[in-house]
């Protein structure tokens, strides 16, 4: 990636990709109340998550598996190919083996079933941001 086209903010961010309105508008609004010192963003599609994360460089992406034109697991992949340090978390109502093995191997660093994001995403995206340094509060 070159160092130039990217902007590094010295808080925290979060981009979630989510192409369900008030789904991500939600999500949103619950990672702002929980991670106060971080900057949240949301776009509604791979390609637009492309261009953010190229332009922002975010700490943790929440990505949806099934997005409108670039699918959750190639806009992963390519996230990783020009950010390798950004973390990728799928946020996705599919919940199989296959399913968490494909985003394993497309490069996300953590998989929350969106049944069960209540209980494990604030763990998930907490733990991210200690290991990147940031201070989730």
């Amino acid at each position: 990636m070159n160092a130039a086209s990217t902007v590094r903010t010295t808080r925290p961010s979060i981009l979630v990709v989510e192409d369900f309105d008030l789904l991500r508008s939600s999500v949103m609004l619950w990672l702002k109340s929980r991670f106060p010192g971080c900057l949240v963003h949301g776009v509604g599609s791979g390609e637009a998550a492309l261009e953010h994360a190229r332009a922002n460089c975010p700490d943790v992406v929440l990505m949806d598996l099934d997005l409108p034109g670039i699918n959750g697991l190639e806009t992963t992949t390519r996230i990783k190919a020009q950010a390798p340090e950004t973390a990728v978390v799928m946020l996705t109502m599919h919940d199989t083996p296959g399913h968490r093995l494909a985003a394993a191997n497309a490069g996300a660093t953590g998989y929350v079933a969106k049944l069960d994001m209540e209980v494990q995403l604030e763990a998930a995206v907490g733990n991210l941001l200690k290991v990147r340094g940031g201070n989730p509060s």
